[in-house]
């Protein structure tokens, strides 16, 4: 389902849709192709986990989905990113929730807790942090779904 996908032009296409207004489609490029950057992609989209500490324990994730991809394949991308994320050595995920944006927001049910209540303003508007520990996915409802769907295929 998920792959990790290095090609610019195809994450271009997707932040260029017109029902995304992303900002600066045309550098998104530029940002996949960073040795930092673990660009995760489904089919209509996917998420870009970005290193922020040399060790490699926190994560930035940004979401990009064309509107073919919201809803079920971006939850049920999301439930594999962070299924794989954790193996590549994170202890946690920190994301914005855009005050224009309500897909911006991280689902609960996967662990994201609010950082503040605050929304604090930034170039591309007013803007909130969410967080995600490792601890707080094994302890998800998501992550026991994707429990289940293993053990499902594996019998």
């Amino acid at each position: 389902m998920l792959r990790i996908e290095r090609d610019p032009a195809w994450w271009r296409a997707i932040a260029a849709h017109p029902d995304l207004h992303a900002a600066a489609p045309e550098r998104i490029g530029e940002i996949v192709g960073r040795p930092e950057v673990l660009p995760l992609a489904a089919a209509h989209g996917g998420y870009l986990f970005v290193r922020l500490d040399a060790l490699g324990l926190t994560a930035e994730l940004h979401s990009l989905f064309t509107p073919e991809g919201w809803g079920r394949e971006a939850y049920e991308a999301g439930i594999a990113a962070l299924g794989a994320i954790w193996l590549v050595g994170f202890q946690s995920v920190v994301t914005l929730e855009m005050a224009d944006n309500p897909r911006s927001r991280p689902p609960r049910s996967f662990g994201f807790v609010r950082c503040g209540g605050d929304w604090r303003a930034s170039p591309f508007g007013a803007a909130r942090q969410w967080m995600l520990t490792r601890a707080a996915w094994e302890a998800s409802p998501a992550r026991d779904l994707m429990e289940r769907r293993k053990a499902k295929c594996l019998h």
